[in-house]
Protein backbone atom coordinates (compact mmCIF):
# COMPACT_ATOMS: atom_id res chain seq x y z
CA UNK A 1 0.00 0.00 0.00
CA UNK A 2 1.04 3.20 -0.71
CA UNK A 3 1.14 4.55 2.68
CA UNK A 4 1.88 2.01 4.38
CA UNK A 5 5.22 3.36 6.02
CA UNK A 6 3.16 6.53 6.95
CA UNK A 7 0.92 7.08 10.19
CA UNK A 8 -2.02 7.13 8.67
CA UNK A 9 -5.35 5.49 9.94
CA UNK A 10 -6.54 2.65 7.86
CA UNK A 11 -9.31 3.84 6.08
CA UNK A 12 -7.23 6.80 4.52
CA UNK A 13 -4.57 4.73 3.87
CA UNK A 14 -7.24 2.14 1.95
CA UNK A 15 -8.88 4.48 0.13
CA UNK A 16 -5.58 5.99 -0.59
CA UNK A 17 -4.29 2.90 -2.16
CA UNK A 18 -7.32 2.24 -3.98
CA UNK A 19 -7.22 5.83 -5.15
CA UNK A 20 -3.72 5.07 -6.64
CA UNK A 21 -4.81 1.93 -8.36
CA UNK A 22 -7.46 2.80 -10.55
CA UNK A 23 -5.52 5.52 -11.56
CA UNK A 24 -2.47 3.88 -12.15
CA UNK A 25 -4.69 1.63 -14.41
CA UNK A 26 -7.04 3.83 -15.74
CA UNK A 27 -3.84 6.09 -17.27
CA UNK A 28 -2.29 2.33 -18.58
CA UNK A 29 -5.56 1.97 -20.48
CA UNK A 30 -6.09 5.30 -21.70
CA UNK A 31 -2.29 5.22 -22.51
CA UNK A 32 -3.06 1.94 -24.85
CA UNK A 33 -5.81 3.23 -26.37
CA UNK A 34 -4.65 6.11 -27.38
CA UNK A 35 -2.07 3.89 -29.11
CA UNK A 36 -4.33 1.27 -30.71
CA UNK A 37 -6.71 4.46 -31.99
CA UNK A 38 -3.46 6.14 -33.49
CA UNK A 39 -1.47 3.13 -34.52
CA UNK A 40 -4.63 0.91 -35.71
CA UNK A 41 -3.18 -1.92 -34.13
CA UNK A 42 -6.50 -3.33 -32.43
CA UNK A 43 -6.41 -6.98 -33.33
CA UNK A 44 -2.91 -7.49 -31.92
CA UNK A 45 -3.40 -5.70 -28.03
CA UNK A 46 -6.83 -7.73 -28.02
CA UNK A 47 -4.68 -11.36 -28.35
CA UNK A 48 -2.45 -10.04 -25.80
CA UNK A 49 -4.88 -8.92 -23.84
CA UNK A 50 -6.87 -12.20 -24.06
CA UNK A 51 -2.89 -13.84 -23.15
CA UNK A 52 -2.49 -12.09 -20.18
CA UNK A 53 -5.82 -10.98 -18.98
CA UNK A 54 -6.16 -13.81 -16.50
CA UNK A 55 -3.13 -14.46 -15.19
CA UNK A 56 -2.02 -10.68 -14.53
CA UNK A 57 -5.45 -10.26 -12.63
CA UNK A 58 -4.57 -13.22 -10.63
CA UNK A 59 -1.03 -11.82 -10.00
CA UNK A 60 -2.53 -8.30 -9.06
CA UNK A 61 -5.38 -10.01 -6.63
CA UNK A 62 -2.28 -12.23 -4.94
CA UNK A 63 0.06 -9.21 -4.88
CA UNK A 64 0.03 -8.13 -1.77
CA UNK A 65 0.06 -11.48 0.21
CA UNK A 66 3.87 -11.57 -0.77
CA UNK A 67 4.87 -8.42 -1.80
CA UNK A 68 3.52 -5.09 0.41
CA UNK A 69 5.21 -1.72 0.07
CA UNK A 70 5.00 1.34 -1.09
CA UNK A 71 4.37 0.16 -4.51
CA UNK A 72 2.11 -2.63 -4.58
CA UNK A 73 -0.82 -0.23 -5.28
CA UNK A 74 0.31 0.90 -8.52
CA UNK A 75 1.92 -2.92 -9.86
CA UNK A 76 -1.40 -3.92 -9.23
CA UNK A 77 -2.91 -1.44 -11.22
CA UNK A 78 -0.23 -2.17 -13.74
CA UNK A 79 -1.43 -5.67 -14.03
CA UNK A 80 -5.38 -4.70 -14.00
CA UNK A 81 -4.47 -3.14 -17.71
CA UNK A 82 -4.89 -6.47 -19.95
CA UNK A 83 -7.76 -6.59 -18.54
CA UNK A 84 -9.30 -3.79 -19.06
CA UNK A 85 -8.28 -2.89 -21.93
CA UNK A 86 -9.69 -5.96 -23.29
CA UNK A 87 -13.11 -4.39 -23.54
CA UNK A 88 -11.87 -1.31 -25.16
CA UNK A 89 -10.36 -3.72 -28.02
CA UNK A 90 -13.82 -5.15 -29.22
CA UNK A 91 -15.33 -2.35 -30.85
CA UNK A 92 -12.24 -1.38 -32.71
CA UNK A 93 -10.78 -4.91 -34.04
CA UNK A 94 -14.18 -4.11 -36.34
CA UNK A 95 -13.51 -0.52 -37.63
CA UNK A 96 -13.14 0.19 -40.76
CA UNK A 97 -9.13 1.63 -41.04
CA UNK A 98 -10.29 4.97 -43.22
CA UNK A 99 -12.77 6.13 -40.87
CA UNK A 100 -10.87 8.86 -38.99
CA UNK A 101 -9.02 9.75 -42.00
CA UNK A 102 -12.82 10.60 -43.71
CA UNK A 103 -13.51 12.47 -40.36
CA UNK A 104 -10.29 14.27 -40.96
CA UNK A 105 -10.78 14.85 -44.60
CA UNK A 106 -14.23 16.42 -44.31
CA UNK A 107 -13.09 19.13 -41.95
CA UNK A 108 -14.29 17.72 -38.79
CA UNK A 109 -12.02 19.40 -35.63
CA UNK A 110 -10.95 16.93 -32.93
CA UNK A 111 -13.23 18.04 -30.48
CA UNK A 112 -16.11 16.65 -33.06
CA UNK A 113 -14.38 13.64 -33.48
CA UNK A 114 -14.02 12.81 -30.63
CA UNK A 115 -17.93 13.85 -29.39
CA UNK A 116 -19.15 12.21 -32.95
CA UNK A 117 -17.15 9.31 -33.44
CA UNK A 118 -15.16 7.83 -30.49
CA UNK A 119 -17.71 8.59 -27.45
CA UNK A 120 -20.56 6.84 -29.20
CA UNK A 121 -18.30 4.19 -30.01
CA UNK A 122 -16.07 3.63 -26.94
CA UNK A 123 -19.03 4.36 -24.44
CA UNK A 124 -20.07 1.13 -23.34
CA UNK A 125 -16.26 -0.09 -22.88
CA UNK A 126 -15.11 2.10 -21.46
CA UNK A 127 -17.57 2.63 -18.70
CA UNK A 128 -17.05 -1.29 -18.21
CA UNK A 129 -13.18 -0.68 -17.99
CA UNK A 130 -14.07 1.92 -14.98
CA UNK A 131 -16.66 -0.46 -13.52
CA UNK A 132 -13.67 -3.34 -13.42
CA UNK A 133 -10.87 -1.05 -12.27
CA UNK A 134 -13.26 0.00 -9.35
CA UNK A 135 -14.12 -3.24 -8.28
CA UNK A 136 -10.32 -4.24 -7.77
CA UNK A 137 -9.56 -1.42 -6.47
CA UNK A 138 -12.06 -2.36 -3.76
CA UNK A 139 -11.07 -5.81 -3.82
CA UNK A 140 -7.18 -5.35 -3.14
Amino acid sequence: MIAHLTGLPLPTRSALSTLVLVLTALAGAGLILAAMVRLRCAPIVYVLSLLLAVPATLLALALPAFWLTGMTAPAQGLLLVPLLVLPLTLPLRALPANWTATAQELGAPLSRRLTLLWWPLLKKPVLTSLVLAFVFGILQ
